[in-house]
């Protein structure tokens, strides 16, 4: 994953990526997207931290009109991106504004939101886990299927711990949904049901929040990742 701002589809999307610090010798991968909306219009979804060499690439590259943080834990860095671009609106988990008040987030996610760029980037919310609460979005396109944390791919992590601690969590060695993500999972039959809908759109690639981009096949991939949901 790479920490400078690179192209994942040329002219359309675009990845930054970080490293979170979990534990002394544990990091986890994480990335940023930009995003082309409609016209010069760019959407910032999962902000991570980056400086003014890197936003004045971003601004290059288009206006940018919209934040995402697509589910309840990924806002550590919505902050600062919130600050540098004060024209964006701003679109949040369901939960929120409830935890972060300071950031008077008034635009929300969830089953049945109306978004301006859902021609575009069309937003499909994930049922079952009240903890995650995650949305996931499909760039059209680019037939891509954006996930946050219902998807990892880890294959090379930084760390001595590392490797250790996401073979614990399931995290590592191919495509697949954690056991810490299916621990959020209190209604089994609920996510099947969201996954299942997912796996009816029209996407051949999959990005996601920690891991190496799914380049094809992206369907079969999810399905054999969530095999363990009914329905599935």
């Amino acid at each position: 994953m790479t920490t400078t701002l690179s192209p994942i589809v040329s002219d359309q999307i675009w990845e930054l990526g970080h490293e979170i610090r979990m534990l002394p010798g544990v990091f986890l991968p994480a990335r940023m997207l930009v995003v082309r909306l409609e016209g010069s219009d760019l959407a910032l979804w999962s902000p991570v931290p980056f400086d003014d060499e890197i936003a004045a690439r971003i601004d290059a590259l288009g206006q940018v009109t919209t934040l995402i943080a697509p589910n309840d834990l990924h806002h550590l860095y919505l902050r600062p991106a919130m600050e540098r671009y004060p024209q964006a609106e701003t679109w949040a988990a369901p939960g929120l504004p409830a935890k972060r008040p300071e950031l008077g987030l008034e635009r929300t996610l969830g089953p049945g939101a109306e978004v301006p760029f859902a021609k575009v980037l069309a937003p499909i919310f994930l049922h079952g886990s009240p903890k995650s609460q995650e949305t996931a979005f499909l760039h059209r396109p680019t037939r891509t299927l954006i996930l946050t944390d219902a998807l990892f791919n880890l294959r090379r992590v930084r760390g001595f711990l590392s490797p250790l601690m996401f073979r614990l969590t399931g995290s590592i060695g191919a495509p697949v949904q954690s056991r810490l993500w299916r621990s959020t999972v209190q209604d089994k039959g609920a996510m099947g049901r969201s996954i299942a809908a997912l796996l009816e759109e029209d996407f051949e690639r999959i990005v996601m929040a920690h891991g190496e981009v799914v380049p094809s096949d992206g369907p079969a991939v999810l399905r054999s990742a969530a095999s363990w949901l009914p329905g599935i």
